[in-house]
């Protein structure tokens, strides 16, 4: 899965997208390192080898002014299925098919990047009903880069130990609780000082019958 965007890295495409709108060229490296205020042509290169390795930016090597913004896809990557009874699914980490930003008129106001944060998931189990998320739909999720600020009771994809479930997240501490929707499934307690725990994504919303 495509790790999401710093914030210096969306401000190194923010600005070579105003350049180029502005000037009808793309810009230089050194344009850039003076209209970001870098010390050094070395912190440019890194940020454009960065976003050239996440496809957000193809360039000629040795080529003055060859940068070009690569357009993600309108849609939002539909990317595999996710448990929602217990850690036994495998999070896919390929895409496999977009789903139409007509599908997901909530989405369609947001830049293409901030859509860039979100991803789909067919759900799979029934420990969600409680919250109205039941097994075949699919979930719209988008990526939390600082899972600290995360709620409590906030709906995420957490993943351990390979696998990916989907539950209500309750921290105290060092230990979060994967709390289910549904009284016949037991909560999962992680101690996150000797176990890892990472937060794929928080739940934003549903299509149901759509695959």
């Amino acid at each position: 899965m495509q790790s999401p965007l710093t914030a210096p890295q969306q401000r190194v495409i923010t600005w070579i997208e105003d350049f180029i709108a502005q000037h009808g060229m793309a810009p230089t490296y050194r344009e850039i390192q003076k209209g970001l205020g870098y010390r050094s042509l070395a912190s440019v290169q890194f940020h454009i080898d960065t976003l050239t390795t996440k496809r957000l930016i193809s360039h000629a090597p040795r080529k003055s002014r060859s940068l070009k913004i690569l357009r993600p896809s309108d849609g939002i990557p539909l990317i595999g299925a996710i448990a929602a009874h217990s850690l036994v699914e495998t999070f896919p980490d390929q895409e496999r098919q977009h789903l139409e930003l007509s599908c997901l008129p909530k989405l369609a106001h947001l830049s293409q990047h901030e859509r860039s944060e979100h991803f789909a998931l067919q759900v799979r189990g029934d420990s969600m009903t409680g919250a109205l998320i039941d097994h075949g739909d699919v979930i719209i999720m988008r990526r939390e880069t600082n899972p600290r600020a995360i709620r409590n009771g906030t709906i995420v994809a957490a993943r351990k130990n390979g696998a990916t479930t989907l539950k209500y997240l309750y921290r105290r501490g060092q230990q979060i609780t994967l709390q289910p929707a549904n009284p016949a499934y037991e909560p999962t307690v992680v101690d996150t000082s000797v176990e890892e725990l990472e937060i794929q994504g928080i739940y934003v919303g549903l299509l149901r019958g759509l695959v």
